[in-house]
């Protein structure tokens, strides 16, 4: 039998995803909502560099249409992009469990 190893997303793909969640959601609306939750901005180069990257995985997809400003594309999470957050989710819980077991010495804390 064979084990599927998952490449865990990285935190800025993992945060995108998880603000993404359930909803479908524009560029800038993300880019808002991204400095909301976590305090820092993202460069709309970093944002949509990132994004083509989770589209390209398959965890992403994305929705052209215009407004009268302009090309709007909107970007939902697929059923794999459910499915990687969850696990990923789960992970990176496990890794902040386990993360407080670890005594570090004292000079690391000072």
């Amino acid at each position: 039998m064979h084990t599927i190893v998952m490449k865990l997303p990285s935190m800025l793909e993992f945060t995108l995803m998880a603000l993404i969640g359930p909803n479908e959601i524009a560029g800038r609306p993300l880019a808002k909502l991204y400095k909301q939750e976590t305090g820092k901005a993202i460069s709309y180069g970093t944002l949509y560099t990132t994004l083509r990257r989770l589209i390209e995985s398959g965890l992403v997809a994305c929705r052209e249409d215009e407004d009268k400003d302009g090309r709007l594309r909107f970007f939902v999470l697929t059923a794999q992009g459910h499915q990687v957050l969850t696990e990923a989710r789960l992970r990176y819980e496990e890794l902040v469990r386990l993360g407080k077991k670890v005594r570090l010495p004292k000079e690391a804390l000072a």
